[in-house]
């Protein structure tokens, strides 16, 4: 009787008990590959990954750079228009420029076919 109960015995804790670690195994062969998808992702793949937002980062950190150099030149041309001999120059380089005018010993050189749009002052 007692050969049975320890038989018995040792199924029951052979069920529970996995002294290879072959459950262990088992789920690390599904638990890796798994994890590593996920990794993959939520690293490039979704709407929020780490690729995308970093990317969002780099862009907000150019177009921060691009509206400091704009609000810069803003302030330029403001400091410009607010000088009243700043502003007398412009207009006058503007009328030269557009009227073919030159000052006492200019030589006012017109080239034909090109648009003074395109011209660079």
């Amino acid at each position: 009787m007692s050969d049975i109960g320890s038989r018995i015995q040792r199924y029951r804790l052979s069920r529970y008990a996995d002294p290879h670690g072959r459950g262990r195994r088992r789920i690390l062969r599904w638990l890796v590959p798994a994890l590593a998808l996920w990794i993959l992702y939520a690293g490039f793949l979704s709407e929020h990954s780490l690729w995308r937002l970093w990317r969002l980062e780099q862009s907000q950190k150019a177009t921060a750079r691009q509206l400091q150099a704009t609000r810069l030149e803003v302030e330029r041309l403001n400091r410009q228009l607010d000088d009243p001999g700043e502003r007398r120059d412009l207009q006058e380089h503007a009328l030269r420029e557009r009227n073919g005018y030159a000052k006492p010993g200019e030589i006012v050189y017109r080239i034909e076919g090109g648009h003074a749009d395109t011209l660079a002052p």
